[in-house]
């Protein structure tokens, strides 16, 4: 190393010593902690700044257990871990509304469509009949588990839709029934 390079490492420390301490002075007071710093010029002498004083810093640091750091790699890894146990949760979850809708599919399957341009005017009439039933049994069991869901959680926009229910006129019509 040249004179003039270690003179100028040796200015720079000098100017920049006073700076580093009023920051560690800066962060001792705006924090509220204990703050102790060591510097070694480039001719080896230690500098050093405490606040309330590196001794009492250093005698309360180890005289308190040491904190265990926690690998910011390690914390990280534990987090992608929770998240992939919850999305393999959710995944199970819906693989089970899956099976669950596909088996109720196959018994839709099952239903065979009605020969309708067979049917006497009698035939129909026992048919819209059957029909009326059946949407007051859905209704009715709609009705039933949107109270069942309101009792156990909070108001939902689904059952403020229910309170209008499936309206219909006298004859049955939805598109003249009264508001």
């Amino acid at each position: 190393m040249t004179e003039d390079g270690a003179n100028g490492r040796r200015a720079t420390f000098s100017k920049r010593r006073p700076g580093l301490f009023k920051k560690a002075s800066d962060v001792s007071t705006l924090c509220a902690v204990e703050t102790a710093i060591v510097l070694l010029s480039p001719r080896g002498k230690p500098f050093y700044f405490g606040r309330p004083s590196v001794g009492a810093v250093l005698d309360n640091r180890s005289e308190r257990p040491k904190m265990a750091c926690i690998d910011v790699d390690q914390q990280a890894q534990t987090d992608r871990d929770r998240n992939i146990e919850e999305i393999k949760k959710q995944y199970a979850d819906l693989l089970d509304q899956l099976k669950v809708g596909k088996e109720g599919g196959k018994e839709l399957d099952n239903i065979k469509a009605l020969p309708f341009e067979n049917f006497s005017f009698t035939e129909f009439k026992v048919f819209d009949e059957w029909l009326e039933e059946l949407e007051k049994a859905v209704d009715k069991r709609r009705m039933d588990l949107l109270a069942s869901e309101a009792s156990s959680s909070t108001t939902c926009p689904r059952a403020i839709d229910a309170s209008v229910g499936s309206q219909t006129d006298e004859c049955g019509d939805p598109r003249n029934a009264e508001s």
